[in-house]
């Protein structure tokens, strides 16, 4: 996936990303605090999202009888996320220009290919995730 800084208003604030081709707003957690992103290539990152309302999956299989994959754009970094669960524990969804992790855990295994409609009301963009381990203790 190639990821590129367009614009941002600084850490924690909207800032608009190119992902494959995609032009996307999202929460920039990738800045420094006391600075902004220059504009371009950003290499490893990852994204993540949060959605203030709860939901049921069987809501969620409900809202993408179309087996759509893609995030349409509600407005700001908010999205409607249509994707299809790849794994559970976590529940990882494929929304065709990224997987991402879904905040509601399920060990529900028939999931696995169903596909969903899940709300993002904040998608941001982070940098890559940190081993839970020490350093050298693999």
């Amino acid at each position: 996936m190639e990821v590129s800084m367009e614009y941002t208003a600084g850490r924690g604030k909207q800032a608009e990303v190119w992902v494959d081709g995609n032009l996307l707003t999202v929460c920039d957690s990738i800045s420094a605090p006391d600075g902004k992103c220059p504009p371009g290539a950003l290499g490893k990152v990852r994204f993540t999202y949060m959605s203030a309302a709860g939901l049921s999956w069987d809501q969620a299989v409900q809202g993408n009888r179309a087996r759509k994959k893609r995030l349409e754009p509600v407005r700001g970094w908010s999205y409607a996320g249509y994707g299809q669960v790849v794994s559970v524990m976590p529940v990882v969804i494929d929304f065709g220009l990224m997987s991402m992790e879904d905040p509601n855990w399920t060990t529900d295994e028939s999931l696995v290919g169903c596909y969903v409609k899940v709300a993002i009301d904040r998608l941001e963009i982070n940098p890559p995730s940190r081993p839970d381990w020490p350093d050298g203790a693999r």
